[in-house]
């Protein structure tokens, strides 16, 4: 599996239109736009994408789009998790396999207090409802969802589950984690300010959210740690993390999409009850820190 799963594989972003409708032709023109600068793959309907806000039928309709668009150029990797219940995950997953795409995700249930023996059996039977590789998406800060190691270590008996994407800050815990589950499974990266710091970690590569804005940067850090050029991926990294720091200060997702604007590239709106997009006044401000201090990503 390491040597099918690994690189940069976007987050990928949803445009939403005015209406709050998936918008078709943006998702196409941005998917031939990452794809151009080398990415490996495509991780849709995660948190990034949206995913959470979306109805069963348009999660279809995105794999549908996508599938269609990447025409096996790169990997794809369906998350479908938080679809409200295991039946509609199950039907995600039937759906994605039915397209023949390269695996599946998902976080695990939240919300309820479920115990591990619940999650257990989630995963066990998304798991029994496919022949799909399947990734756990483990971000705990987000779902409220803290696992053990050792409860971790079991997901790893179910069949079809080959590795993680692990969206949590401890670099010394994946690396343990990975140690007990050595030739079993692998990871991706979830933080995007951390890509380095994890590919130290033994993480295969990362799946994220800014790689959307700059899937250059994370490429570049990716080949030069694989080339062992330590101080350049080093300074591409720190490079990175001003961007983020920036993204972050107006809401990160739909700051991700306004930065695309600067690019050339519109990807609408984000969908409610999410903030649609930036005021005038944070578009003028984050526009004049994107010009500052990234103006080779700038197309004026």
């Amino acid at each position: 599996m390491s040597n099918k799963f690994y690189g940069v594989y976007v987050a990928l972003l949803t445009p939403f239109d005015e209406e709050s409708n998936i918008d078709e032709r943006k998702m196409r023109n941005h998917i031939d736009f990452l794809i151009s600068k080398g990415i490996n793959g495509l991780y849709i309907c995660g948190s990034t994408g949206e995913g959470i806000l979306m109805n069963v039928s348009e999660r279809k309709m995105v794999a549908e789009i996508v599938k269609d668009q990447v025409k096996e150029r790169v990997k794809i990797i369906a998350h479908i998790g938080g679809s409200l219940n295991t039946k509609n995950a199950i039907e995600l997953a039937r759906h994605a396999e039915k397209l023949k795409l390269d695996a599946i995700s998902s976080i695990p249930p939240f919300y309820y207090s479920y115990n591990f023996e619940e999650i257990y059996n989630y995963y066990k039977e998304l798991s029994k409802s496919t022949t799909l590789p399947f990734f756990v998406y483990y971000i705990p800060a987000t779902t409220g969802v803290s696992l053990s190691n050792e409860q971790m270590a079991k997901l790893c008996t179910i069949p079809n589950i080959v590795g993680l994407k692990y969206t949590a800050s401890d670099l010394y815990l994946l690396q343990d984690l990975l140690r007990k589950v050595s030739s079993k499974w692998i990871a991706f990266s979830g933080y995007d300010e951390m890509f380095l710091p994890a590919l130290t970690m033994g993480v295969a590569g990362a799946i994220g959210s800014t790689q959307n804005v700059l899937p250059e940067i994370f490429v570049q850090i990716y080949n030069n740690f694989t080339q062992g050029k330590i101080k350049e991926a080093i300074e591409l990294q720190k490079r990175l993390n001003l961007a983020i720091s920036i993204l972050y200060k107006y809401g990160y997702l739909v700051s991700c999409k306004t930065a695309l604007k600067f690019r050339g590239l519109d990807l609408g709106y984000c969908r409610p009850p999410l903030k649609k997009e930036l005021s005038l006044e944070e578009e003028t401000k984050l526009l004049d820190e994107w010009k500052k201090y990234f103006p080779d990503y700038y197309n004026s």
